[in-house]
């Protein structure tokens, strides 16, 4: 597995949020599941690709919603870049807490 890179917060410099995207765009998703295990102590998650597949979108929908990190008190955030047309694709996605940033053609 990859480093693991450290971003902080933009909005809250006091939080700092640990980047998995290199782990999600790597492993597949048995691989990613039991990866998040090893990461139940990290208060802060985040994932931040370009637009691959509509798969993607869905899995990180999944990510965000996964109740057990309520349970351990786990903040998650993800973030696609995707054209309007490829957003467009999963809109529920997007409306379900995954964050869009636009990019133009």
């Amino acid at each position: 597995m990859g480093d693991l890179e450290l971003e902080l917060d933009p909005k809250r410099e006091n939080i700092i949020w640990k980047d998995i995207s290199n782990e999600f765009l790597t492993l597949d998703t048995i691989q990613f599941l039991d990866f998040l295990k090893t990461q139940k102590d990290e208060p802060f998650l985040s994932i931040n690709i370009k637009w691959r597949q509509r798969t993607d979108a869905i899995r990180l929908k999944a990510f965000l919603e996964d109740s057990k990190t309520t349970d351990i008190g786990q903040k998650r955030s993800a973030t696609i870049r995707a054209t309007q047309e490829e957003h467009d694709l999963e809109s529920n996605c997007f409306a379900s807490g995954v964050k869009w940033e636009k990019v133009e053609v």
